[in-house]
């Protein structure tokens, strides 16, 4: 377990999930999550493919390209997921080393 408290559960002014065995877990509640949700310090690459596919379900209106769509969505994952662990002083992963 690392020590990642974050936003993810929609508390806003305060931190309302927290890292257990790298998947996160609402604070507010007294039961752990059903649903994997990948915590974006232990594992990025997952909680980004998390992220991207929770992303893509929001359909734009006016002319939609599947293939655009899921790169934005995987765009805007990695930002999130990137911003989250340089606000907590993680360098972003380089080619040679992709935690």
């Amino acid at each position: 377990m690392c020590d990642y408290q974050g936003y993810e559960f929609g508390a806003g002014t305060y931190p309302d999930s927290y890292c257990i065995d790298g998947s996160l877990h609402d604070a507010d509640s007294d039961y752990l999550n059903e649903e994997d949700f990948p915590c974006p310090i232990c594992r990025r690459e997952e909680a980004i493919a998390w992220w991207a596919e929770r992303n893509a379900f929001s359909i734009p209106g006016g002319d939609y390209d599947e293939a655009e769509h899921a790169s934005e969505a995987l765009e805007c994952a990695t930002s999130l997921v990137d911003d989250i662990r340089l606000n907590r002083g993680i360098p972003l992963p380089t080619k040679d080393n992709n935690p």
